[in-house]
């Protein structure tokens, strides 16, 4: 033990008296050039400075020429540029790094391909010895103005080395690089993030311990004069603290800076916004609590942070402010809206619910915003149809009849809309006018523009899907659709049958009608062809043989047909009865290719009433065409009486069918308006009932799964 111990400190004094030697000698003074091209370095020599191998290292330095040895420190660099002064910093080589910057100070403000010093090496890896050497270095090197430029000097990503040594959370290196200049803080990177931000930031190296750790570090560096909120660059480390719901970050920032919870984000929002926006609770009560002031403030859309909540749909959020403040009709936007306004429009239907459950929020029902709409106009106008379908059964007849600044009541904004996402879904142009948008004055303090804006039609999702599509885009078909039916049944206005039949026609284009044309051309044809083929081909029962009789009036019995099925007589007229729907058929499909062929030379009026009647022919030849091909099945069962029957009743359930599809082509194309007009509003409510049960089980079955997910 004795002898290992004479050993050791015989080698430790031995280095320490090289150490001496080599930082006693002197080399040629160098001054580097920047233009210099970079040159690959000896991987020895780069090992010697990664070991703290000095004596090797200076002995190679000794023994090459000036010109040489000015390449080897300034020119010859790693893969990733690294000079040696580079590895031995980052490998914690203090010996190796303290006569490197004795002898070649210059090297300390070198960078390597990514603009990293030997400082930013050192921090990332947490090598708290040479980080110590540099600064003295750095400190007795020039002035305190360069010594600063030093410690805030940037690679290519923006970062001091205290934001690599923040990112690896090495809390003595933090420690130590903060004490030396506290305005490394609020220094932002490329990615606008400070240390402080990154220390509230979790990351792959840390855990929650860690950051609040280096979090308090960094606050406890800060002197008390330091005016935090005006200094500090980049993104909010509050905000940051509040989407990591971290409580203890959030307590110690209200207690040691109560000045950063007045700082907002690049949106206008503060932290109580950022809150409301994520639906944290206890977050929202506490910054409530600590900053009052903040729950009044509009952020760059106009909302408060009990709007932004609202438009979200948290409604464990809303009540939280309403417990703070009894009244909720005095938090307006910059619109005008209220809390309800601002569900309704996004569709937020439990919340909707939630404040139609209060008899102390059932007046919100009536306020209008800065242009005249109610929610209900605004759940109308968005296509939020079960929010529209809560809000329409709570309001009296008179919120029904309300009418906004454009003078138009829930269902006529709702029918304006419809007739908007009817042009898109057609493609056709959207309508001006009064068939336009309805929400353009609050943008332009009340005043209508003189032109409409394409791009605020509404919000293009389904009811409580807006933020999924993130605001104002296209309206969605179906939901305005839905929409309209409800407000039909519920808030329509009492209109005469006779307006059912009054039809707006209008011409169709050329194209278009070229285009049916076409297509009724290509069916008449082939079912012209289908039919006389039908004929060549007579249907016969599977027990005729191959060569027995084929007359269409044939009264011959044979022993297999008898007491088994259908007669011979019998099955004689079907086959008469197969042809004549046969022959009816394929006239009726010549009359209509006739038709259609000479319609093309014609003016595009006429062309229109004989695409109409053409188009009645062909509907008429398609359904005799099924109708034989019924009775041609029932030939060829008639063997068995069950077949029979079998063939005859589907048949008849199919021709039902086929007569009430059939209708649409028999009466004017112009009277199908009627049809939808009628029909529309009861199909879409239909809709609306299996959307409702969709969202339910949705609802339930996400419910269940959070339930089963969270710890006993």
């Amino acid at each position: 033990m004795e002898l290992s111990i004479n050993i050791s400190g015989q080698a430790s004094n031995q280095r320490d008296k090289n150490f001496r030697k080599w930082k006693s000698e002197s080399f040629p003074s160098q001054i580097p050039r920047d233009d210099d091209p970079k040159k690959m370095m000896d991987e020895k020599l780069f090992k010697y400075a990664e070991e703290d191998k000095f004596d090797e290292l200076f002995r190679e330095l000794r023994r090459v020429s000036s010109a040489e040895l000015s390449s080897i420190i300034y020119t010859q660099v790693s893969p990733s540029g690294n000079s040696l002064l580079h590895a031995s910093a980052r490998h914690g080589s203090k010996d190796v790094t303290e006569l490197l910057l004795q002898h070649f100070p210059l090297l300390m403000t070198r960078k390597n391909f990514h603009k990293d010093t030997a400082l930013h090496l050192a921090a990332g890896a947490g090598q708290l010895e040479t980080i110590t050497v540099l600064i003295n270095q750095a400190k007795g090197h020039g002035e305190a103005s360069d010594f600063s430029n030093f410690l805030e000097m940037k690679n290519d990503r923006g970062n001091t080395a205290l934001h690599d040594a923040v990112i690896k959370r090495h809390h003595e290196v933090a420690h130590f690089l903060v004490s030396e200049s506290s305005m490394l803080l609020c220094t932002e990177n490329n990615e606008r993030k400070s240390p402080l931000y990154l220390a509230v930031v979790e990351n792959s190296f840390d855990d929650k311990l860690s950051d609040e750790k280096m979090f308090t570090i960094l606050m406890d560096a800060i002197p008390d004069d330091v005016d935090l909120l005006n200094k500090l660059e980049g993104k909010s480390p509050v905000h940051a603290a509040v989407q990591g719901k971290k409580r203890k970050i959030l307590e110690q920032i209200a207690n040691k800076k109560p000045d950063l919870l007045r700082r907002k984000d690049e949106k206008g929002g503060n932290p109580l916004h950022c809150a409301a926006c994520m639906g944290y609770v206890w977050g929202t009560q506490f910054l409530f609590d600590k900053y009052r002031d903040g729950a009044i403030q509009q952020n760059d859309e106009g909302n408060m942070p009990i709007h932004v909540a609202s438009k979200k749909g948290y409604v464990d959020v809303v009540a939280a402010y309403i417990s703070k403040w009894t009244d909720p009709a005095e938090f307006l936007n910059s619109k005008r809206q209220n809390i309800l306004h601002v569900a309704a429009e996004s569709g937020r239907h439990l919340l909707v619910k939630y404040i139609l459950r209060n008899n102390n929020l059932k007046e919100l029902m009536k306020e209008q915003d800065l242009d005249g709409n109610t929610p209900l106009h605004l759940a109308s106008k968005n296509g939020r149809s079960i929010a529209t379908f809560t809000l329409v059964r709570k309001s009296s007849k008179f919120m029904k009849r309300i009418a906004n600044g454009e003078n138009l009541t829930p269902y006529d904004v709702a029918e304006k809309q419809s007739k908007i996402v009817g042009a898109e879904y057609s493609g056709e142009p959207i309508p001006n006018g009064k068939d336009d948008q309805v929400d353009h004055k609050s943008e332009n303090n009340g005043e209508k523009p003189p032109t409409k804006d394409k791009s605020d039609h509404g919000v293009g999702n389904h009811v409580d899907q807006d933020e999924k599509s993130g605001g104002k885009g296209k309206l969605d078909y179906y939901g305005v659709m839905m929409t309209l039916s409800i407000l039909h049944f519920w808030a329509g206005p009492k209109r005469s049958k006779v307006e059912y039949f009054r039809l707006k026609g209008r011409p169709l284009p050329k194209e278009e009608i070229k285009g049916r044309i076409d297509s009724l051309l290509v069916v008449a044809v082939l079912i012209a062809g289908v039919t006389f083929a039908g004929v060549l081909q007579l249907p016969r029962s599977a027990d005729l043989p191959e060569g027995g009789p084929s007359n269409i009036t044939t009264t011959t019995t044979t022993n297999s047909t008898q007491n088994q099925g259908i007669s011979a007589q019998n099955e004689g007229i079907l086959r008469n009865v197969y042809i004549y729907f046969d022959m009816v058929a394929l006239n009726a499909a010549v009359m209509a290719s006739i038709i259609l062929c000479w319609a093309q030379l014609y003016d595009v009026k006429v062309a229109a009433h004989a695409v109409w009647l053409a188009s009645i022919l062909t509907g008429g030849a398609i359904y005799l065409m099924c109708l034989a091909f019924v009775f041609a099945v029932a030939i060829n069962v008639g063997n068995s009486f069950v077949f029979f029957v079998v063939t005859l009743v589907v048949g008849g359930a199919l021709f039902l069918v086929q007569t009430v599809l059939s209708a649409p082509l028999i009466i004017p194309p112009n009277a199908n308006q009627i049809i939808e007009r009628i029909a529309s509003p009861y199909l879409y409510f239909v809709f609306f009932i299996c959307y409702c049960a969709f969202e339910w089980l949705l609802f339930k079955f996400s419910k269940r799964s959070k339930n089963k997910g969270e710890p006993k």
